[in-house]
């Protein structure tokens, strides 16, 4: 795989640090690293090929850990509004608003016709600085990231989503209830202290 320099910003911290000395795009990747370390979000010794969707995928770093933890007939579709500069022949990147993705062109560009193992969001809106109306976007983005894995998970599936705490994500937990067997809150040590972002893991897509 190909690791493009990195490119985080806001240095001074160890995880930056570490994500540069291991060719990582973002500290965001120890988040990821984090998640699957708890949830194994990448089984292994798997028989089927491995499907993932990362959207809001851009700079790159998740798309690097998945590819990593990929076998070769395993698939990751990666889209964002934003190039990325990474290749790898397991990688499928579409340079496009998610709003305007079919469910079913995710399917067919991986060829998972029986749909994905694992939807990944790392989206975050652009803030304004306006508290409650970054929360609402935040949640409206979560709400997206949850069609898209309704529509494309198959049974047995997990969801990772990045959502900035507010009062709505209780609720919204409440609905990913319906559709996953277990629902979890998390915020991985990498987060930063200031941050106001966690991550909802839903595993056991009910289908």
């Amino acid at each position: 795989m190909k690791r493009p320099q990195q490119k985080t910003k806001r240095p001074g911290d160890h995880f930056y640090y570490e994500a540069k000395e291991q060719g990582f795009l973002a500290r965001s990747v120890f988040k990821l690293q984090e998640i699957d370390k708890k949830y194994r979000l990448f089984p292994k010794n798997r028989k089927e090929p491995f499907f993932i969707i990362d959207l809001g995928c851009a700079p790159g770093s998740w798309l690097q850990y998945a590819c990593k933890e990929l076998n070769n007939d395993d698939k990751v579709v990666g889209i964002d509004l934003n190039k990325i500069d990474i290749i790898d022949p397991k990688l499928i990147f579409i340079q496009k608003d998610i709003l305007e993705m079919n469910p079913d062109e995710f399917k067919k560009l991986a060829g998972a016709t029986e749909g994905f193992n694992l939807v990944l969001s790392d989206m975050a809106p652009k803030t304004c600085g306006i508290k409650a109306v970054d929360q609402e976007r935040s949640i409206e983005l979560c709400k997206m990231a949850m069609q898209v894995a309704v529509s494309n998970l198959k049974k047995g599936g997990s969801l990772v989503i990045k959502v900035f705490q507010s009062n709505e994500v209780k609720p919204f937990t409440i609905e990913l209830k319906k559709h996953f067997d277990n629902v979890e809150i998390f915020k991985p040590e990498s987060s930063r202290k200031e941050s106001f972002e966690i991550f909802i893991v839903s595993t056991n897509f009910k289908n």
